[in-house]
C-alpha cells in the first residue's frame, strides 16, 4: 500500500478508505479585523517615516472588514438557524416537536431493545434524523432564522441541531442497548479476550516497524478517546478520533510511512486502551454520521479504524497486522454500498416521503415507510401487513392518533396530504396507528381524508 499522511493531510486513494482532500479553515481567523489590530499592536510604528507601500490602503482595510462582518453575520445566522430548530422539536403541539418528544419517549421507555440487532436500531435513529431534517430544510419554519439560501449549508447547521435534540437525550440510553446487545452475542467478551493475548507480544510480532506512543504519549491518546466516548455527536466524535490520529502520527516520529506502518501502531494503542468503549464509538460513528460526512478524511480514518478493530476480534496468534484483511474490506464495502446507496438517489426526497407509523399503539413498533405524495391508506397498509406479518389484514387499517382522538383513513386518501393537512392546521401532536379496526367509520376520500373525531383512546 502507498504511504499514508497525517490526518492533517488525507491521500486521494480509492476502495474501502476513498478519501478527498480536506481543505483547513484555520485560514479564517487571519482574515478577521481583530487579528490585524493584534498584529499592528505587537509590532508598534517606529519614528522613522515608513515607505507608502507599507501602509495598508484604505480599500483592501474595507475589504476585510466587509468581510469580517459577513463571517460574523454568518455565523449569527447559523446560531439563530440551530436555536430556531431546537425551538421547534420542544414544542409538542407541532409536527415535528411531536415527532421528536414521543420517538425519544418511545426509545427510552424501552422501544431500543425491541430491535433484534443493533445495526437495525441505530438505522432507525439515524432515519429518524435524516427524515427530520429533509422535512426541516423544506418546511417554511426555518425560513424567517436563516438569511442565506445555501442548502448544503442548512443541511450541515440542521444536522447539527438535530444531533442536540435527539442524539443527546438518547447517548446512555443506546449505549446501555449497544452494550447489551453485544454482551448477549459474545463479541465484546472475545474483544477483551484476544485484547489481552496481543498485550503479551511483543512489538515484531504486532507488526510494528515504526515508533509507538510512549507513557504521556498514550495518556493524551487515551484521553482523546475519552472524549470521543463522552461525546454525543458522532460528528465531535469524529473530530476526537482524527486528533488520536495526529497523535499516533506523532509518535511514529514523523517519518515517511505508509497505511501498512500505521495500522500495527493504531492496533498497538488500541490494546493499551478501553477497546469496548472503542468498538462501540465506532459502531456509533459509522451508523449515525450523515452519509456525506463519511466520505474524506473522516471516513478514511473510521475505516482503518474499523479494520483494526476486526483484526483484534479475530486475532489468530500466526497473524500480522501489515494489512487490513480482505473479510475487514469486504465487511467494509458492504457498509458503505449500505450506508451510502440512499444517499446516491437524492435523499432529501427520499426523507420527505418518509412516514413513521407505529402498530396497535402509538409510538409501538414503529416501522419507517417510503410513501409517495400519491401512495394511498390503502397501499399503505398492504405495506404495513406484510411489515407486521398479520394474518387477517382486512381487520386492520390506519388510523391517525393524537391525544385524544382515533381516525380512520379512508382507503383512497393520502396519509402524505393528510400530515399535510395536520401541519397547516396548527393540531396537536399526531401519529400514524396500523391496527384493527373497531367501530370508526371510514373518512370520505374528499379533503384531508378524516373521519369525524371517534372515541378517546
Amino acid at each position: 500500500m502507498g504511504s499514508s499522511p497525517e490526518p492533517s493531510s488525507p491521500p486521494e486513494m480509492s476502495g474501502p478508505g476513498c478519501c478527498i482532500r480536506v481543505t483547513s479553515e484555520d485560514g479564517l481567523d487571519s482574515l478577521s479585523v481583530s487579528s490585524v489590530e493584534e498584529e499592528a499592536e505587537a509590532h508598534p510604528a517606529t519614528p522613522r517615516k515608513k515607505p507608502p507601500s507599507a501602509a495598508l490602503p484604505g480599500r483592501v482595510l474595507h475589504r476585510l472588514s466587509a468581510v469580517g462582518s459577513a463571517l460574523t453575520s454568518f455565523l449569527s445566522a447559523e446560531r439563530r438557524l440551530a436555536k430556531r430548530v431546537q425551538e421547534v422539536t420542544q414544542e409538542p403541539a407541532s409536527y415535528v416537536g411531536g415527532l421528536v418528544q414521543n420517538f425519544v419517549g418511545h426509545v427510552l421507555r424501552g422501544g431500543a431493545a425491541r430491535h433484534p440487532t443493533s445495526t437495525e436500531l441505530l438505522q432507525e435513529i439515524r432515519q429518524m434524523i435524516s427524515s427530520l431534517r429533509g422535512y426541516l430544510c423544506e418546511s417554511s419554519e426555518l425560513q424567517d432564522a436563516w438569511e442565506y439560501g445555501d442548502l448544503e449549508e442548512t443541511d450541515l447547521v440542521v444536522e447539527a441541531a438535530l444531533y442536540k435534540c435527539v442524539l443527546k437525550p438518547l447517548r446512555d440510553c443506546i449505549y446501555a442497548q449497544l452494550l447489551d446487545f453485544h454482551s448477549r452475542d459474545g463479541s465484546l467478551q472475545k474483544l477483551r479476550d484476544h485484547q489481552l493475548s496481543m498485550g503479551r507480544q511483543s512489538l515484531a510480532e504486532l507488526g510494528v516497524t515504526a515508533g509507538v506512543p510512549d507513557a504521556p504519549a498514550l495518556e493524551r491518546i487515551q484521553a482523546r478517546l475519552l472524549q470521543m466516548h463522552q461525546a454525543y455527536s458522532p460528528k465531535k466524535k469524529e473530530a476526537q478520533l482524527l486528533k488520536a490520529c495526529k497523535l499516533i502520527y506523532e509518535a511514529m516520529n514523523h517519518g515517511v510511512y505508509g497505511a501498512d506502518d500505521f495500522l500495527p501502531v493504531l492496533t498497538y494503542v488500541l490494546v493499551k486502551c478501553d477497546i469496548v468503549s472503542v468498538q462501540l464509538d465506532v459502531e456509533y460513528m459509522m451508523e449515525l454520521l450523515e452519509p456525506s460526512q463519511l466520505q474524506g478524511e473522516g471516513g478514511y480514518y473510521l475505516t482503518t479504524w474499523f479494520g483494526a478493530l476486526y483484526h483484534i476480534s479475530n486475532f489468530q496468534s500466526a497473524m500480522v497486522t501489515r494489512q487490513i484483511s480482505i473479510e475487514a474490506q469486504d465487511s467494509i464495502h458492504r457498509w458503505q454500498r449500505r450506508r451510502t446507496i440512499h444517499h446516491n438517489q437524492h435523499i432529501p426526497q427520499v426523507d420527505c416521503d418518509i412516514l413513521y407509523v407505529s402498530f396497535q399503539e402509538p409510538f409501538a413498533n414503529q416501522k419507517a415507510i417510503p410513501v409517495p405524495a400519491h401512495m394511498t391508506a390503502a397501499s399503505v397498509c398492504v405495506v404495513c401487513s406484510k411489515k407486521y406479518g398479520v394474518s387477517n389484514p382486512e381487520a386492520y387499517g390506519l388510523f391517525l392518533v393524537t391525544d385524544s382522538t382515533s381516525r380512520l383513513l379512508a382507503e383512497d386518501s393520502r396519509p402524505q396530504q393528510t400530515r399535510s393537512a395536520s401541519l397547516k392546521s396548527h393540531s396537536a401532536s399526531c401519529c400514524f396507528v396500523y391496527k384493527l379496526k373497531g367501530e370508526e367509520q371510514e373518512a370520505p376520500s374528499e379533503g384531508d381524508g378524516l373521519a369525524p373525531a371517534q372515541e378517546p383512546i
